[in-house]
């Protein structure tokens, strides 16, 4: 994308050129990154420590590909950031402060899946098989979470399913709403992400090995986010409600596991104090996650963070209570 310049139009034409549908999805990705000494079945803890935007992003209003259908004509608006203040003015008296996060991360994916794999898709959707995979559908192995959360002060615990774990990430949000409902969030380039990662031997992802373990059972079949004041449990699906109950049911997994909670336990503690949230309603994989907030377990003694060495090594960037934006010269492009 060029800065103010790049119409709908430019968007389209590139689309049919390369024929982004039939290809490996039209994210632009770094990796992957080989992770000495991580195996099949071990878990990985990613860390995001540090992350650093250009200078503009935009968001693309795509008809027919987000939640309403009334929006007919494409729209790029475009945005110039403020990276001193870490804001980005929408309009005139509307101040955003800017959120980054990748909406990718993820491991090699596995290749032995049954046909549609627990997420419920085709094989002409994104279905993972050896030498050829689309980078749109998330999975067991993460990529394509579109999880707000993973800012800077977040860790992603994710199941290893190939020999050195193959890292990637891409996708770069300077912020974005549950949900994404437009299909875009504000979206960008990083001049550089750091990640920091650890082998986790004891945390093990039995699924892996064991398919019977893959729906539910394991507690690290599926990714798990932590950050300092919640866990966050996935649950992954082509249909909305389905993966709403995928993440209960994840959820109820963690905390028998980690809490020592009956199953019965679980599901009522979720419903008086777990948030199902949305994070992603518009990509072919929907994404509902449920946030447990950590506090309520102070006193029971039990596990506090699945991090390793037991305390919660990051924080989270301050929150701005009175952003501050400065005029900005992004155009509208239709």
């Amino acid at each position: 994308m060029v800065f103010n310049k790049t119409t709908p139009a430019d968007v389209a034409k590139f689309y049919v050129e390369n024929d982004i549908q039939k290809r490996r999805g039209m994210h632009s990705l770094t990796g992957p990154v080989y992770v000495e000494g991580a195996e099949p079945g071990d878990v990985l803890e990613i860390r995001v420590l540090d992350i650093k935007l250009k200078d503009f992003g935009y968001n693309f209003l795509s008809p027919d590909q987000g939640i309403l259908t009334e929006f007919t004509k494409p729209r790029i608006k475009y945005f110039k950031f403020d990276k001193k203040n870490n804001t980005t003015q929408f309009a005139p008296g509307i101040c955003l402060p800017l959120k980054p996060f990748p909406g990718i991360i993820a491991v090699g994916p596995p290749l032995d899946w049954p046909l549609g794999w627990p997420v419920n898709i085709k094989a002409s959707m994104g279905q993972p098989v050896k030498g050829e995979f689309n980078s749109v559908p998330p999975g067991p192995f993460a990529g394509n979470l579109d999880q707000r959360e993973l800012q800077v002060g977040s860790v992603l615990f994710v199941p290893v399913f190939q020999e050195g774990a193959l890292v990637w990430t891409g996708d770069s949000h300077a912020m974005q709403s549950n949900g994404e409902i437009d299909v875009t969030a504000l979206e960008t380039s990083y001049e550089g992400i750091t990640l920091q990662f650890f082998v986790r031997k004891d945390l093990k992802a039995l699924g892996v090995q064991d398919k019977t373990q893959r729906n539910g059972g394991d507690v690290f079949t599926w990714p798990v986010v932590e950050n300092a004041t919640h866990w966050l449990i996935v649950g992954l699906n082509t249909d909305l409600f389905e993966a709403m109950k995928l993440a209960a049911r994840n959820a109820i997994d963690f905390l028998v596991k980690t809490q020592g909670l009956t199953p019965q336990d679980c599901y009522q503690l979720l419903s008086m104090a777990g948030s199902f949230q949305i994070a992603e309603a518009v990509n072919v994989i929907k994404n509902v996650t449920v946030h447990i907030p950590k506090t309520i377990f102070k006193d029971r003694g039990k596990m506090t963070t699945l991090c390793s060495g037991g305390v919660f090594p990051l924080k989270m960037p301050p929150v701005l209570s009175s952003p501050v934006c400065v005029p900005q010269e992004g155009i509208i492009v239709e």
